[in-house]
């Protein structure tokens, strides 16, 4: 399958009903290499056992955390919403 980008994958990995995928690493806020580039990592876990690892530098890490936090912290919704 391809992603536009990281929090693409990400969006698409967690979004599958399939798999049950949820994360259970995220690198820290404003992680960088050896070089100054900026890197996030992004683990997660299927209910199948099958591990993934996202991974983003520069910009776009900056945007896979923001994301992959935004997911954690987000309250878990046992009901789906009416309008």
């Amino acid at each position: 399958m391809a992603y536009i980008s990281s929090t693409d994958a990400l969006r698409q990995l967690m979004r599958s009903q399939d798999n049950g995928a949820y994360i259970v690493k995220i690198s820290p806020k404003d992680n960088t290499l050896s070089n100054g580039v900026e890197y996030c990592y992004v683990g997660l876990k299927c209910k199948d056992g099958t591990n993934y690892s996202v991974q983003a530098y520069g910009k776009e890490a900056r945007e896979l955390h923001e994301e992959a936090t935004m997911i954690v912290t987000r309250p878990i919704m046992l009901v789906s919403p009416t309008i």
